[in-house]
């Protein structure tokens, strides 16, 4: 497997199988400073640590690994270096996108000085993952720019041969959670119609929840990830920490336009 990168913000991957490309989502390691506190109680560090070591194990097909948001719990450069320190071990294409936590430009900095390529563009077989930042600034709900739509219908519009995937850090729909669907997007109606008009979007993808979710709306998968650490309860009306263990979500997505999402549990 090798890659390539074609444009600015596109990478293109040649994928160990011809008729499917294999994405590996982690999500919500909230990595911190060393000689900081637990984050809930979890070392965050060595909660990600086992999920690589599992990756390592258990996903030696897959073709590249996705980080939907939270990379650290407080955005500082320690922060983000121990988190690029701990992802050296990943011999496979690693790519990411900002969460509330997130400080976006200090993220790309410091994963960029540390040879982590920052594209927002995926392209393997006849696949392109589109990597949407969703970041807003002091609030853990999220916002999509007019910047940043404008680059998501280009990308869509530019993409018409090919099945998209669109990821995110936060859900654009409702999972029946009172609190966390008080921090979800917060304009994701135009998200939705530019899904509705474009028929090449197969699926969608986030983070933020800390938990397992799927819902298929006109054919379109819509996908939430547990979190590399803590989980969150599914349904509760305040924050309830789950008994889940740390997670990850696995994708093979199929030249076909077909997702087979599976979710895994350390």
């Amino acid at each position: 497997m090798t890659m390539r990168i074609i444009e600015s913000n596109t990478a293109e991957l040649t994928t160990h199988h011809t008729d499917v490309f294999k994405l590996i989502q982690i999500t919500d390691t909230h990595i911190q400073e060393k000689g900081t506190d637990l984050f809930n109680g979890f070392d965050t560090s060595a909660s990600l640590q086992q999920v690589i070591k599992a990756l390592q194990e258990n996903e030696t097909d897959a073709d590249c690994l996705l980080i939907t948001g939270d990379l650290v719990n407080v955005p500082t450069e320690a922060a983000y270096q121990e988190l690029a320190d701990i992802l050296a071990s990943v011999k496979k294409p690693v790519f990411w996108l900002p969460g509330n936590h997130d400080n976006p430009e200090l993220m790309d900095y410091v994963l960029g000085k540390n040879s982590f390529d920052t594209c927002k563009i995926i392209q393997a077989n006849n696949w392109r993952v589109i990597l949407v930042n969703s970041h807003l600034m002091g609030e853990h709900a999220g916002e999509i720019t007019e910047e940043e739509y404008h680059f998501l219908e280009t990308a869509l519009n530019e993409s018409k041969e090919s099945n998209i995937l669109i990821a995110l850090h936060h859900h654009p729909i409702s999972i029946n959670s009172l609190w966390m669907d008080s921090m979800m997007l917060t304009n994701p109606e135009k998200l939705l119609e530019l899904i509705e008009q474009h028929k090449q979007v197969k699926g969608v993808i986030w983070g933020h929840i800390h938990q397992q979710f799927e819902m298929v709306i006109n054919e379109v998968h819509f996908l939430g990830s547990p979190s590399t650490c803590i989980q969150f309860k599914p349904k509760a009306t305040a924050y309830e920490a789950d008994k889940k263990s740390p997670g990850y979500q696995s994708l093979n997505m199929f030249n076909s336009g077909n997702i087979k999402s599976k979710v895994i549990y350390l």
